[in-house]
Protein backbone atom coordinates (compact mmCIF):
# COMPACT_ATOMS: atom_id res chain seq x y z
CA UNK A 1 0.00 0.00 0.00
CA UNK A 2 1.37 3.43 -0.93
CA UNK A 3 1.85 6.35 1.44
CA UNK A 4 -0.99 8.14 -0.33
CA UNK A 5 -3.41 5.33 0.43
CA UNK A 6 -2.21 5.10 4.03
CA UNK A 7 -2.64 8.85 4.50
CA UNK A 8 -6.14 8.72 3.00
CA UNK A 9 -7.04 5.81 5.28
CA UNK A 10 -5.71 7.64 8.33
CA UNK A 11 -7.72 10.78 7.52
CA UNK A 12 -10.88 8.72 7.04
CA UNK A 13 -10.29 7.04 10.39
CA UNK A 14 -9.83 10.42 12.05
CA UNK A 15 -13.11 11.74 10.79
CA UNK A 16 -14.97 8.49 11.43
CA UNK A 17 -15.27 9.69 15.02
CA UNK A 18 -16.63 13.10 14.06
CA UNK A 19 -20.23 12.25 15.01
CA UNK A 20 -19.01 12.02 18.61
CA UNK A 21 -17.92 15.61 18.36
CA UNK A 22 -21.39 16.95 17.69
CA UNK A 23 -23.32 15.53 20.60
CA UNK A 24 -25.78 17.95 22.16
CA UNK A 25 -24.65 20.07 25.06
CA UNK A 26 -25.96 23.07 26.94
CA UNK A 27 -24.64 26.45 25.83
CA UNK A 28 -23.09 28.25 28.75
CA UNK A 29 -21.44 31.15 26.93
CA UNK A 30 -23.36 34.42 27.16
CA UNK A 31 -23.33 38.13 26.55
CA UNK A 32 -25.02 40.95 28.46
CA UNK A 33 -26.22 43.57 26.03
CA UNK A 34 -26.42 47.32 26.64
CA UNK A 35 -29.95 46.93 28.02
CA UNK A 36 -28.70 44.52 30.68
CA UNK A 37 -30.27 41.36 29.19
CA UNK A 38 -28.30 38.14 29.38
CA UNK A 39 -28.36 36.21 26.09
CA UNK A 40 -27.04 32.65 25.94
CA UNK A 41 -25.29 31.19 22.92
CA UNK A 42 -21.84 30.14 21.78
CA UNK A 43 -18.75 32.30 21.54
CA UNK A 44 -16.42 30.97 18.90
CA UNK A 45 -13.29 30.41 20.90
CA UNK A 46 -10.37 32.67 20.29
CA UNK A 47 -7.21 31.58 22.05
CA UNK A 48 -6.58 34.51 24.32
CA UNK A 49 -9.59 36.61 25.18
CA UNK A 50 -7.35 38.77 27.33
CA UNK A 51 -6.20 40.35 24.05
CA UNK A 52 -9.31 40.21 21.91
CA UNK A 53 -10.81 43.25 20.19
CA UNK A 54 -14.16 41.61 19.38
CA UNK A 55 -16.05 38.36 19.96
CA UNK A 56 -17.98 36.25 17.41
CA UNK A 57 -21.25 35.29 19.14
CA UNK A 58 -23.76 32.74 17.82
CA UNK A 59 -27.14 32.81 19.55
CA UNK A 60 -29.39 29.79 20.09
CA UNK A 61 -31.10 30.47 16.76
CA UNK A 62 -27.83 30.24 14.88
CA UNK A 63 -27.45 33.95 14.14
CA UNK A 64 -23.83 35.10 14.27
CA UNK A 65 -22.90 38.63 15.40
CA UNK A 66 -19.48 40.13 15.94
CA UNK A 67 -19.58 42.28 19.09
CA UNK A 68 -17.15 45.05 20.02
CA UNK A 69 -16.63 46.35 23.58
CA UNK A 70 -18.83 49.41 23.09
CA UNK A 71 -21.75 47.22 21.99
CA UNK A 72 -22.14 44.97 25.08
CA UNK A 73 -21.62 45.30 28.83
CA UNK A 74 -20.13 41.90 29.52
CA UNK A 75 -19.59 38.40 28.21
CA UNK A 76 -18.83 35.08 29.88
CA UNK A 77 -17.42 31.72 28.83
CA UNK A 78 -18.48 28.26 29.87
CA UNK A 79 -15.17 27.74 31.71
CA UNK A 80 -16.04 30.50 34.17
CA UNK A 81 -14.03 33.34 32.67
CA UNK A 82 -15.82 36.70 32.64
CA UNK A 83 -15.09 39.94 30.79
CA UNK A 84 -16.52 43.44 31.04
CA UNK A 85 -16.40 46.48 28.79
CA UNK A 86 -14.95 49.69 30.12
CA UNK A 87 -12.36 52.33 29.15
CA UNK A 88 -8.75 52.29 30.33
CA UNK A 89 -8.04 54.45 33.38
CA UNK A 90 -7.71 58.11 32.39
CA UNK A 91 -8.21 57.22 28.72
CA UNK A 92 -12.00 57.41 28.45
CA UNK A 93 -11.84 59.24 25.10
CA UNK A 94 -9.98 56.33 23.48
CA UNK A 95 -12.96 53.98 23.80
CA UNK A 96 -13.62 50.79 25.68
CA UNK A 97 -11.85 47.43 25.80
CA UNK A 98 -12.65 43.98 27.19
CA UNK A 99 -11.18 43.55 30.67
CA UNK A 100 -11.01 40.09 32.21
CA UNK A 101 -12.61 40.00 35.66
CA UNK A 102 -10.10 37.83 37.50
CA UNK A 103 -11.68 38.28 40.94
CA UNK A 104 -14.86 40.18 41.83
CA UNK A 105 -16.00 41.66 45.13
CA UNK A 106 -16.14 45.01 46.83
CA UNK A 107 -12.58 45.34 45.43
CA UNK A 108 -12.10 43.62 42.09
CA UNK A 109 -8.99 42.48 40.23
CA UNK A 110 -9.01 42.87 36.44
CA UNK A 111 -6.49 42.24 33.70
CA UNK A 112 -5.89 43.34 30.14
CA UNK A 113 -2.92 42.42 27.92
CA UNK A 114 -0.99 41.06 30.90
CA UNK A 115 -1.53 44.30 32.83
CA UNK A 116 -3.44 44.31 36.11
CA UNK A 117 -6.01 46.73 37.54
CA UNK A 118 -7.94 47.12 40.80
CA UNK A 119 -11.43 48.56 41.06
CA UNK A 120 -13.87 49.59 43.78
CA UNK A 121 -16.79 52.00 43.87
CA UNK A 122 -14.54 55.05 43.90
CA UNK A 123 -11.34 54.06 42.08
CA UNK A 124 -10.09 52.23 39.02
CA UNK A 125 -6.30 52.03 39.13
CA UNK A 126 -3.58 50.22 37.22
CA UNK A 127 -0.96 48.22 39.12
CA UNK A 128 2.46 48.82 37.66
CA UNK A 129 6.18 49.14 38.26
CA UNK A 130 8.06 52.33 37.37
CA UNK A 131 11.58 51.81 36.04
CA UNK A 132 13.95 54.77 36.04
CA UNK A 133 17.64 55.55 35.87
CA UNK A 134 19.42 57.35 38.69
CA UNK A 135 22.92 58.77 39.08
CA UNK A 136 24.54 57.17 42.11
CA UNK A 137 28.10 58.34 42.78
CA UNK A 138 28.64 59.04 39.09
CA UNK A 139 27.21 55.70 37.95
CA UNK A 140 23.94 55.30 36.08
CA UNK A 141 21.83 52.79 38.00
CA UNK A 142 18.42 51.49 36.93
CA UNK A 143 15.92 51.23 39.77
CA UNK A 144 12.37 49.95 40.05
CA UNK A 145 9.63 51.65 42.02
CA UNK A 146 6.93 49.10 42.86
CA UNK A 147 4.10 51.60 42.62
CA UNK A 148 1.51 48.81 42.73
CA UNK A 149 2.32 48.04 46.39
CA UNK A 150 1.23 51.49 47.47
CA UNK A 151 -1.97 51.25 45.47
CA UNK A 152 -2.78 47.85 46.92
CA UNK A 153 -2.16 49.15 50.44
CA UNK A 154 -4.44 52.13 49.77
CA UNK A 155 -7.35 50.24 48.18
CA UNK A 156 -7.21 47.24 50.53
CA UNK A 157 -6.88 49.37 53.65
CA UNK A 158 -9.37 48.58 56.39
CA UNK A 159 -9.56 46.73 59.70
CA UNK A 160 -7.05 44.21 58.32
CA UNK A 161 -4.87 46.75 56.54
CA UNK A 162 -1.94 46.47 58.90
CA UNK A 163 -2.02 42.66 58.82
CA UNK A 164 -1.86 42.73 55.00
CA UNK A 165 1.20 44.95 54.80
CA UNK A 166 3.67 42.08 55.09
CA UNK A 167 1.73 40.07 52.50
CA UNK A 168 1.61 43.03 50.09
CA UNK A 169 5.34 43.70 50.53
CA UNK A 170 6.08 40.18 49.22
CA UNK A 171 3.57 40.26 46.35
CA UNK A 172 4.90 40.06 42.80
CA UNK A 173 3.02 41.58 39.91
CA UNK A 174 1.61 38.28 38.64
CA UNK A 175 -1.87 36.79 38.52
CA UNK A 176 -1.10 34.03 41.01
CA UNK A 177 0.47 36.38 43.57
CA UNK A 178 -2.24 39.02 43.26
CA UNK A 179 -5.01 36.43 43.68
CA UNK A 180 -3.27 35.15 46.81
CA UNK A 181 -3.15 38.66 48.27
CA UNK A 182 -6.80 39.34 47.48
CA UNK A 183 -7.83 36.02 49.03
CA UNK A 184 -5.94 36.93 52.20
CA UNK A 185 -7.76 40.27 52.24
CA UNK A 186 -11.23 38.71 51.87
CA UNK A 187 -10.47 35.97 54.40
CA UNK A 188 -9.47 38.58 56.98
CA UNK A 189 -12.35 40.96 56.18
CA UNK A 190 -14.82 38.01 56.03
CA UNK A 191 -16.41 39.43 52.90
CA UNK A 192 -17.77 37.47 49.93
CA UNK A 193 -15.97 37.42 46.58
CA UNK A 194 -15.97 35.43 43.35
CA UNK A 195 -12.86 34.02 41.70
CA UNK A 196 -13.44 33.60 37.96
CA UNK A 197 -10.29 31.66 37.10
CA UNK A 198 -10.66 28.79 39.57
CA UNK A 199 -11.73 26.43 36.75
CA UNK A 200 -8.69 27.32 34.66
CA UNK A 201 -5.75 25.11 35.63
CA UNK A 202 -2.27 26.13 34.61
CA UNK A 203 -2.12 23.12 32.28
CA UNK A 204 -4.15 19.99 31.61
CA UNK A 205 -2.25 16.70 31.91
CA UNK A 206 -3.70 13.56 30.33
CA UNK A 207 -2.69 9.95 29.89
CA UNK A 208 -3.24 8.60 26.37
CA UNK A 209 -3.09 4.80 25.99
CA UNK A 210 -3.33 3.91 22.32
CA UNK A 211 -2.68 1.45 19.54
CA UNK A 212 -1.95 1.73 15.86
CA UNK A 213 -0.09 0.49 12.83
CA UNK A 214 3.06 1.72 11.11
CA UNK A 215 4.19 1.33 7.51
CA UNK A 216 7.79 1.75 6.36
CA UNK A 217 9.27 2.43 2.95
CA UNK A 218 13.01 2.61 2.30
CA UNK A 219 15.49 4.07 -0.18
CA UNK A 220 19.25 3.83 -0.68
CA UNK A 221 21.57 6.36 0.99
CA UNK A 222 23.99 8.36 -1.16
CA UNK A 223 27.09 6.84 0.41
CA UNK A 224 26.08 3.24 -0.38
CA UNK A 225 27.16 0.95 -3.18
CA UNK A 226 24.75 -0.18 -5.89
CA UNK A 227 21.28 -0.86 -4.56
CA UNK A 228 20.58 -4.45 -3.67
CA UNK A 229 17.03 -5.35 -4.79
CA UNK A 230 15.16 -6.74 -1.83
CA UNK A 231 11.67 -7.15 -0.46
CA UNK A 232 10.18 -7.77 2.98
CA UNK A 233 7.28 -10.12 3.50
CA UNK A 234 5.46 -7.22 5.17
CA UNK A 235 6.10 -3.52 5.64
CA UNK A 236 3.46 -3.18 8.33
CA UNK A 237 3.76 -3.64 12.06
CA UNK A 238 1.24 -2.97 14.86
CA UNK A 239 2.24 -1.08 17.99
CA UNK A 240 0.88 -0.10 21.38
CA UNK A 241 1.71 3.09 23.23
CA UNK A 242 1.21 5.02 26.43
CA UNK A 243 1.59 8.77 26.19
CA UNK A 244 1.40 11.88 28.33
CA UNK A 245 -0.17 15.01 26.85
CA UNK A 246 0.18 18.46 28.37
CA UNK A 247 -2.21 20.89 26.71
CA UNK A 248 -4.58 23.80 27.42
CA UNK A 249 -1.78 25.89 28.87
CA UNK A 250 -3.33 29.02 30.32
CA UNK A 251 -0.59 31.28 28.99
CA UNK A 252 0.15 29.39 25.74
CA UNK A 253 -3.24 27.93 24.80
CA UNK A 254 -2.27 27.07 21.22
CA UNK A 255 0.68 24.91 22.24
CA UNK A 256 0.86 21.40 23.66
CA UNK A 257 3.60 18.98 24.59
CA UNK A 258 3.39 15.22 24.42
CA UNK A 259 5.71 12.31 24.96
CA UNK A 260 5.38 8.66 25.81
CA UNK A 261 6.61 5.19 25.09
CA UNK A 262 5.55 2.65 22.49
CA UNK A 263 6.41 -0.92 21.64
CA UNK A 264 6.25 -3.00 18.48
CA UNK A 265 7.35 -6.59 17.91
CA UNK A 266 7.02 -9.06 15.09
CA UNK A 267 8.56 -11.64 12.73
CA UNK A 268 9.53 -10.87 9.17
CA UNK A 269 11.46 -12.22 6.20
CA UNK A 270 13.75 -10.37 3.78
CA UNK A 271 14.52 -11.77 0.33
CA UNK A 272 17.10 -10.30 -2.05
CA UNK A 273 18.91 -10.88 -5.30
CA UNK A 274 22.07 -9.36 -6.71
CA UNK A 275 23.38 -9.87 -10.25
CA UNK A 276 27.01 -9.21 -11.12
CA UNK A 277 28.97 -10.19 -14.23
CA UNK A 278 28.95 -13.99 -14.31
CA UNK A 279 27.68 -14.11 -10.72
CA UNK A 280 24.32 -14.29 -9.06
CA UNK A 281 23.56 -13.84 -5.37
CA UNK A 282 20.30 -14.62 -3.64
CA UNK A 283 19.66 -14.50 0.07
CA UNK A 284 16.88 -15.06 2.54
CA UNK A 285 16.82 -14.17 6.20
CA UNK A 286 14.11 -14.76 8.74
CA UNK A 287 14.29 -12.54 11.79
CA UNK A 288 12.39 -11.35 14.82
CA UNK A 289 12.58 -7.69 15.79
CA UNK A 290 11.30 -5.50 18.59
CA UNK A 291 11.46 -1.74 18.96
CA UNK A 292 10.95 0.61 21.88
CA UNK A 293 9.64 3.93 20.59
CA UNK A 294 9.88 7.22 22.52
CA UNK A 295 8.24 10.19 20.73
CA UNK A 296 8.76 13.79 21.86
CA UNK A 297 6.59 16.46 20.22
CA UNK A 298 5.58 20.09 20.47
CA UNK A 299 2.15 20.65 18.91
CA UNK A 300 0.47 23.77 17.60
CA UNK A 301 -3.31 24.08 17.65
CA UNK A 302 -4.39 25.24 14.19
CA UNK A 303 -8.16 25.55 14.67
CA UNK A 304 -11.16 24.32 16.60
CA UNK A 305 -14.66 23.23 15.76
CA UNK A 306 -17.34 23.05 18.44
CA UNK A 307 -15.82 20.02 20.14
CA UNK A 308 -12.69 19.15 18.15
CA UNK A 309 -9.15 20.47 18.14
CA UNK A 310 -6.94 20.06 15.07
CA UNK A 311 -3.21 20.38 15.51
CA UNK A 312 0.13 19.86 13.82
CA UNK A 313 3.26 18.70 15.62
CA UNK A 314 7.02 18.61 15.14
CA UNK A 315 9.55 16.71 17.14
CA UNK A 316 11.67 13.60 17.21
CA UNK A 317 11.36 9.86 17.79
CA UNK A 318 13.93 7.81 19.65
CA UNK A 319 14.00 4.17 18.55
CA UNK A 320 15.81 1.36 20.32
CA UNK A 321 15.90 -1.73 18.09
CA UNK A 322 16.62 -5.36 18.90
CA UNK A 323 16.96 -7.92 16.10
CA UNK A 324 17.36 -11.68 16.36
CA UNK A 325 18.14 -13.72 13.26
CA UNK A 326 16.27 -17.02 13.13
CA UNK A 327 17.51 -18.36 9.81
CA UNK A 328 19.64 -17.01 7.00
CA UNK A 329 21.13 -18.49 3.86
CA UNK A 330 23.10 -17.01 0.97
CA UNK A 331 23.18 -18.69 -2.44
CA UNK A 332 26.23 -17.62 -4.52
CA UNK A 333 26.25 -18.96 -8.07
CA UNK A 334 29.16 -18.48 -10.50
CA UNK A 335 27.68 -18.76 -13.99
CA UNK A 336 30.83 -19.13 -16.14
CA UNK A 337 32.31 -22.59 -16.71
CA UNK A 338 32.63 -24.50 -14.58
CA UNK A 339 29.37 -23.46 -12.90
CA UNK A 340 29.66 -23.55 -9.13
CA UNK A 341 27.17 -22.92 -6.35
CA UNK A 342 28.11 -22.01 -2.83
CA UNK A 343 25.67 -21.99 0.07
CA UNK A 344 26.47 -20.28 3.34
CA UNK A 345 24.55 -19.51 6.47
CA UNK A 346 25.37 -15.93 7.33
CA UNK A 347 23.37 -12.91 8.38
CA UNK A 348 23.01 -10.24 5.70
CA UNK A 349 20.55 -7.91 7.36
CA UNK A 350 20.87 -5.68 10.45
CA UNK A 351 19.02 -2.83 12.14
CA UNK A 352 20.67 0.18 13.71
CA UNK A 353 20.50 -0.41 17.45
CA UNK A 354 19.24 3.11 18.22
CA UNK A 355 18.10 6.11 16.23
CA UNK A 356 17.07 9.69 16.85
CA UNK A 357 14.76 10.69 14.00
CA UNK A 358 12.89 13.90 13.08
CA UNK A 359 9.13 13.57 12.71
CA UNK A 360 5.96 15.55 12.02
CA UNK A 361 2.33 14.72 12.66
CA UNK A 362 -1.28 15.74 12.19
CA UNK A 363 -3.74 15.15 15.01
CA UNK A 364 -7.32 15.57 16.15
CA UNK A 365 -8.37 15.85 19.78
CA UNK A 366 -12.02 14.77 19.78
CA UNK A 367 -14.27 16.05 22.58
CA UNK A 368 -11.52 18.36 23.79
CA UNK A 369 -13.86 20.11 26.24
CA UNK A 370 -14.52 16.90 28.14
CA UNK A 371 -12.28 15.33 30.74
CA UNK A 372 -12.14 12.16 28.64
CA UNK A 373 -11.82 12.08 24.89
CA UNK A 374 -10.29 10.44 21.84
CA UNK A 375 -6.99 11.30 20.16
CA UNK A 376 -6.26 10.40 16.56
CA UNK A 377 -2.86 11.05 14.95
CA UNK A 378 -1.08 10.47 11.65
CA UNK A 379 2.72 10.66 11.95
CA UNK A 380 5.54 10.72 9.41
CA UNK A 381 9.11 9.97 10.53
CA UNK A 382 12.43 9.93 8.68
CA UNK A 383 14.93 7.32 9.90
CA UNK A 384 18.46 7.85 8.61
CA UNK A 385 20.35 4.60 7.87
CA UNK A 386 17.63 2.56 9.47
CA UNK A 387 19.01 -0.79 8.30
CA UNK A 388 21.95 -2.29 6.46
CA UNK A 389 22.34 -5.10 3.91
CA UNK A 390 25.75 -6.76 3.71
CA UNK A 391 26.04 -8.94 0.61
CA UNK A 392 29.00 -9.73 -1.63
CA UNK A 393 31.34 -7.92 0.81
CA UNK A 394 29.50 -4.66 0.16
CA UNK A 395 27.37 -2.80 2.64
CA UNK A 396 24.35 -0.85 1.47
CA UNK A 397 22.57 1.52 3.85
CA UNK A 398 18.90 2.38 3.63
CA UNK A 399 16.94 5.32 4.97
CA UNK A 400 13.33 4.71 5.93
CA UNK A 401 10.16 6.76 5.88
CA UNK A 402 7.85 5.47 8.59
CA UNK A 403 4.19 6.46 8.44
CA UNK A 404 2.00 5.54 11.38
CA UNK A 405 -1.59 5.96 12.43
CA UNK A 406 -2.59 5.86 16.09
CA UNK A 407 -5.86 6.14 17.94
CA UNK A 408 -5.92 6.56 21.70
CA UNK A 409 -8.15 7.49 24.60
CA UNK A 410 -7.44 10.60 26.62
CA UNK A 411 -7.84 9.85 30.33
Amino acid sequence: MSFTKLLATAILCMFAFSPLAYSQEVNQDYIINQEGHKIYGTIKKSFDFNHTKSIPFINTEGVKTNYYPEEIQEFGLENGRRFKSRPMPNKEKEGTVFFQIVLQGNVSLLSYRNRYFIENEAHFLELYVVSESKDVDGKLVRTKDREYMGRLSYILYGPCGNELQEKISKTNLSEKELISTFEAYYACEKKPYQLNVKNLPFVRASLVPGAGVQYSQSYLTKDSFDEIPHVFNTNYSPFISLGVKLDHWRRLPRFAFDSGIGFTKGDNVINMELFKPNQRYSATEEFSSSTIIIPIFINYLTFRTRNNEFYIGAGAVIRSNTLKSKFSIVDHKITYEPVTVRLSEESVFSYSSSKFSPAIKLGVNFLYKNRFGIVSEFQLEHVSKGYTIDLSSRQSYYNSLVASYMIGFRL
